[in-house]
């Protein structure tokens, strides 16, 4: 089992790293470092044999997205881009990303085992740096959306006789809905905004609610994505802090959309506030069975008003997901 990565952080070793620092690479804020790390016997992160490919295009990217096209043409699994939260190092985030991928596949009884490609931005890792990691994620967006463009070029470029019939999907968490917003005003300015993913799903978005109203937010989303599926939980307390605290308008990850009824007709609101409990309610999407469940419903192509756990509240136009 492998966990593949872009990142725009500084690895700790140039030539032999074993993690990746809380800082931007030396070489430019839009430089990028792909590789993989592998799952030892014990299923644990083997970051000691960290592979770090080469910083050039032919050994770099196109060498991982290949061997991506690979295992989803030979394994007929898709594939799931993930671009992770606030307060997460480079370890952290690909801890979740297996943690993730196990969770997917055990609640699908291993239908659903999706190869897993994490895009790492310099967040510090700590409570106390919200802002600083607010920064850095709009800062990140030039490198996240090299790498989104580098996978559509692939693809588009793919012959017909190794194209596969897979998909690939993205989860953006938290304060990683706010890096694809930046991320895709950068597409926006090369004018590149295209279709690159089957499902989009933002979970615990630290994003504003009104954020599909506009297109300098991510009004661009829907031109990216089949489909756009948001999950939020109005007992989510880390953005509480974001909402009073930081001076943020309502957040869509906990209040929804501002305009739910003026939404594209892509956009899909789940409220999962009656399934998710704890102190913060903020990682639910890799932690919580029943919202898991769901997620994995949507990435394996199931419509969303065939999802039995779902009660559909048409005066909201939101589902809300039941326990």
């Amino acid at each position: 089992m492998t966990i593949y990565f872009a990142t725009n952080r500084n690895p700790n070793d140039s030539t032999k790293p074993t993690d990746f620092e809380n800082y931007f690479s030396k070489n430019s804020l839009g430089d990028l470092r792909f590789g993989q790390v592998n799952v030892d016997v014990e299923g644990n992160l083997d970051f000691e044999n960290l592979v770090m490919l080469p910083n050039n295009e032919s050994e770099g990217s196109k060498q991982l997205f290949a061997q991506l096209q690979n295992s989803m043409k030979e394994n007929q699994d898709d594939s799931l881009v993930f671009i992770h939260g606030f307060n997460t190092s480079f370890k952290e985030a690909m801890k979740s990303a297996l943690k993730m991928k196990n969770q997917y596949r055990r609640l699908s009884n291993g239908s659903y085992n999706p190869n897993v490609f994490v895009f790492s931005w310099v967040s510090y890792g700590q409570l106390s740096m919200y802002d600083e990691d607010r920064v850095n994620a709009k800062v990140s967006a030039n490198a996240v959306a090299r790498a989104l463009l580098k996978l559509a070029n692939f693809l588009k470029n793919t012959s017909p006789d190794n194209a596969c019939e897979q998909r690939i999907d993205l989860i953006a968490h938290s304060m990683g809905c706010y890096v694809l917003r930046h991320a895709l005003q950068e597409l926006r300015k090369q004018s590149v905004v295209q279709r690159m993913f089957h499902d989009v799903v933002l979970v615990a978005a630290d994003e504003d609610s009104d954020t599909f109203e506009f297109d300098y937010k991510l009004g661009l989303l829907s031109s990216v994505a089949k489909r756009i599926t948001v999950y939020f939980n109005s007992g989510d307390s880390a953005l509480k802090v974001s909402d009073i605290f930081q001076g943020n308008p309502d957040r869509l990850g906990r209040d929804g959309a501002n305009k739910p009824h003026q939404l594209p007709s892509k956009v899909v609101l789940v409220e999962v506030s009656d399934v998710v409990s704890g102190v913060v309610e903020h990682s639910y999407f890799n932690d919580n069975d029943c919202v898991s469940k769901d997620i994995v419903k949507v990435l394996k192509g199931q419509s969303s008003e065939s999802i039995k756990e779902r009660d559909y509240l048409p005066h909201k136009n939101k589902f809300k997901l039941l326990a």
